[in-house]
Order: structure tokens, then sequence, then C-alpha cells
């Protein structure tokens, strides 16, 4: 969308390259300090009413309060070391289509759009920063739908997949608590303006380019060849069944009709 390309380039200076790494690594942080208390996670939430009573700090932190949610359990690390790893592929494969800028302005719009439904609607949900991770999730499933996945690390999974699974868990969601709309619609609005257009129009561009091969592939086809053909009228077996053909010694031949006598 062309006005979408002109406000990056206008804001072409509000760049961070690495911003998602950074706030998983941030992330990571906050479920490391579960060690010294476990209730950490929940002081980084958001809740408006803290908020507007002084504790600022939860509109920046409840990004990265999910992953400090997590239980402090082996099994919980193992979780969180191949999330982690997944969160750095999405970062470098988003930034690497779109730029560091796209991808900076598409998290701050989850960001601004989360906490303006916070204040607005006040809908009440624990970790709702996850919805950023969610968001951006999708769009990398959308973008490289083709990348694979290693699931319990023997079968191949195409991140599709896992994408188609997630909207329709989503849309359960709506359907169960119709209040969760309030914060998923905002995580997603930058979905529908820079990632869902891109699909469209590269789809039309595949159908149009399939449609030119096919007509290329048709033109390129040769005629069906013949196994007999008149020297003299050029005619051949597939203008008359009954047509009869006759070689003479020296390699030409004549149909019934024109045969040299």
């Amino acid at each position: 969308m062309r006005w979408l390309e002109k406000i990056e380039r206008r804001l072409e200076w509000v760049h961070f390259e690495g911003l998602f790494k950074y706030l998983t690594f941030l992330g990571v942080i906050a479920y490391a300090c579960q060690w010294a208390r476990e209730d950490f996670a929940l002081m980084l939430d958001f809740d408006r009413s803290k908020v507007l009573s002084g504790e600022v700090w939860r509109v920046f932190t409840f990004l990265f309060t999910p992953m400090g949610l997590e239980r402090l359990t082996p099994f919980g690390v193992l979780f969180l070391f191949f999330a982690v790893r997944i969160l750095f592929l999405i970062s470098d494969s988003l930034e690497g289509v779109w730029g560091a800028t796209r991808t900076t302005l598409y998290i701050l719009t989850v960001w601004v759009g989360l906490i303006v439904s916070h204040f607005i609607f006040a809908p009440f949900s624990i970790a709702s920063g996850s919805l950023l991770y969610t968001s951006l999730f999708l769009a990398f499933a959308t973008l490289f739908p083709k990348v694979e996945f290693m699931m319990f690390l023997l079968f191949p999974v195409q991140v599709r997949i896992f994408g188609w699974i997630t909207g329709v868990l989503l849309l359960l969601n709506a359907l169960i608590n119709p209040s969760s709309l309030f914060l998923t619609v905002p995580a997603l609005i930058p979905y529908a303006l820079w990632v869902l257009p891109d699909v469209i129009h590269g789809r039309k561009s595949l159908v149009k380019a399939a449609q030119r091969r096919r007509k290329f592939n048709v033109a390129s086809v040769p005629e069906i060849s013949t196994f007999h053909r008149c020297e003299t009228c050029r005619r051949t077996e597939r203008d008359s069944e009954d047509l009869q053909f006759f070689t003479l010694p020296d390699g030409k031949e004549y149909c019934e009709d024109h045969l040299p006598k």
C-alpha cells in the first residue's frame, strides 16, 4: 500500500535493528528472575489501575512478561530454549524481508494498540503481551509458509500448519470470550496492514505468471508430426483416412492421386 510506504519513508529514522530479539532477551531475564521471586512476572504485567497509581513501568514490561509466567522447571527451560531460537529466527527473517524500519513499526503498532485498548476497554487478560509474539509469528508463517520445524525433533512440519492452528485458536477464543477481541484486534491490525496486502498482491502475480506460462507452453507446442506427406499436394494422412501413400526409390513420398507414372 502506497500510503504505508510513504509513512515508512518519513519514519525511516524509527528503526531499532534486532528490537524483537531484545524483547525476547528481556523475557528470558524475567523468566530467570523467578529463581528469586515466583510472582516476579506479575509485577511486570499490565494493570491499568496500578499504572495510573504510579507503576508506569508496566506500560513497557508487559511485552516480555509472558516468558516470565512459564513455570521454572527443566522442561520449561527446554521449551524456552526452543522458543527463543524460533523467535530469533522470526526476527531475522522479518527484518531480512522488511528491513528494520518496517519491523520496528510493526512492533510499535501492536504495542500502542494494546496499550490504548487496555486504557479504553480495560479487558482482563494475563500476559497480553503474548499477542505481540502471536502477531509476529502469524506474519512469519504467512511470509515463509514452507519453513519447517521439527516436531518432537522427529517430524518436519511446515510453519503454515502452526499458523493455521494459531488462527483457529484465536477464532475459538473470540467465540468463547468475545471480550478478548479488544486485545486481539489491535494486535492483528499491523498484520492486516502490512502482511495481507502483500500476500494478496503476490497471489495475483502468481496467477498472472501461471497464465502467461500456460500461454507460452501452448504457443511453443509443435504441430503434431505426420508420418506421410505428399511431395506434390502436401496432403498427409490427417487429411483423409482413406488416402494411400507410396514411397519411390528416391525416398520421396506421393499420394495415390499424384503418384508419378
